[in-house]
């Protein structure tokens, strides 16, 4: 990628320059998480260990200082999640003190195989941090919006590995849907053997999705068909939880019940690597891949995977998936801009933004969405908003079932 100082939604850089030994060494990205009751399940020895949060971020502030890591850590009461970089020995060395950790007692991490398939490392390096470690203590590893929210059961979602995953997308005999947001879906995406693309609602942020699940899954009879519907994400995590809500929801307004959710073991991370294994051993061509685009990253990346681009440059409209911002402050939204396109300056998602640009709008806009946002927004909740309000019964109970607060986000956040 080149070396353009664009930054992402959440104000993370989109491309980076590798100054570090990774040049010589080599370097790699891991992307990894886990929920202590989720499979495979902590053991109860170390159940206690999980009270104390603040403990393991220690360990791993610890680990990334001394071996000079970048890194992104989310610890909680519930889990990890981590994200992280450095030079091929520093990675090496990292994964071996996490062998011997409580932390990761229970996964199999015995052989070369089973390390990667749960660390998932792609090409990088600390540099696609800034360098930096930031482990951070939270509610949540990933942010579903509903408070205090744990599934009924782990149990009731298939998650299938990347070569089942496969074949459900070739029979395309089943929905999919795009748990992401919607500036990652606009670059890559699944689509099914006959044609057909994956729903990719147009979310801003992971906590939207409940709310998304109740306006446009429940009730809706594409969802209620007997051979299920499935579900996938970056890495995963965000179907862990996503997956197991919206098939609860389905469950609880009286639908088929027994009709089942699927989701991608190693989200579409782990679909890369499998299917570059699969070209490799020349047992498939890359064409023969259901994901198409590249696949968006919270680091300095931007996107990984070398798939031929599947969305257009938001100035010239030349085919692209090079990733910009626009450059108005208090928006800040994800586009596909081509470098050309960015080096003439002026990048604006629309036209509210452009005049705040040309000096003719109102800048800061601190509670205000630009027209782009405001329709994005529209499409997901209507004209009242993102509050479910007091319309249909059915509809009602089900958001006070699953607690409202989350379907009244307000203004739209930059995160």
């Amino acid at each position: 990628m080149n070396n353009v100082t664009a930054q992402k939604d959440n104000s993370d850089p989109v491309t980076y320059t590798c100054t570090c030994p990774a040049q010589t060494e080599g370097g790699s990205v891991l992307l990894f998480y886990r929920y202590w009751a989720n499979a495979p399940v902590l053991p109860p020895e170390h159940s206690q260990k999980t009270h104390d949060p603040q403990d393991l971020a220690n360990f791993h502030a610890e680990i990334a200082k001394s071996l000079h890591i970048g890194a992104k850590f989310r610890i909680a009461t519930e889990g990890f999640n981590i994200t992280l970089g450095g030079t091929s020995p520093t990675i090496a060395r990292y994964i071996d003190a996490c062998r011997t950790h409580w932390s990761f007692a229970g996964i199999d991490l015995s052989t070369q195989l089973t390390r990667d398939a749960y660390f998932k490392p792609t090409p990088g390096c600390a540099c696609a941090f800034g360098g930096k470690a930031s482990v951070n203590v939270t509610a949540e590893i990933t942010p579903l919006g509903i408070t205090n929210y744990a599934p009924a059961t782990w149990n009731n979602v298939i998650s299938l590995p990347p070569s089942e995953f496969h074949d459900l997308c070739r029979k395309g005999d089943i929905p999919l849907i795009d748990v992401r947001n919607h500036y990652e879906s606009r670059i890559g995406y699944f689509v099914t053997g006959d044609g057909g693309v994956a729903v990719r609602p147009a979310v801003r942020r992971f906590s939207q999705w409940p709310g998304y699940v109740v306006r446009h899954v429940l009730g809706n009879d594409v969802y209620r068909k007997p051979a299920g519907v499935a579900t996938y994400c970056t890495g995963g995590i965000r179907c862990e939880k996503g997956a197991r809500w919206m098939q609860e929801a389905l469950a609880g307004e009286g639908g088929e019940s027994g009709a089942p959710v699927y989701t991608l073991h190693g989200g579409i991370v782990g679909y890369q690597a499998w299917m570059e294994e699969e070209v490799r051993a020349g047992r498939k061509r890359p064409e023969e891949s259901f994901f198409k685009g590249t696949n968006y990253v919270f680091d300095a990346r931007g996107a990984i995977g070398n798939q031929q681009a599947v969305s257009t440059c938001h100035g010239c409209g030349e085919a692209e998936d090079r990733l910009g911002k626009c450059e108005v402050p208090g928006c800040h939204l994800v586009l596909v801009v081509c470098e050309a396109c960015e080096t003439k300056g002026g990048i604006s998602c629309c036209e509210n933004c452009r005049d705040v640009r040309e000096g003719q709008g109102i800048a800061g806009r601190s509670t205000h969405i630009c027209k782009c946002e405001s329709e994005r927004e529209k499409s997901l909740w209507g004209e009242e908003g993102a509050k479910l309000g007091r319309g249909a019964n059915g509809r009602r109970q089900r958001a006070q079932q699953h607690g409202d607060t989350v379907f009244s986000p307000g203004a739209v956040s930059q995160s």
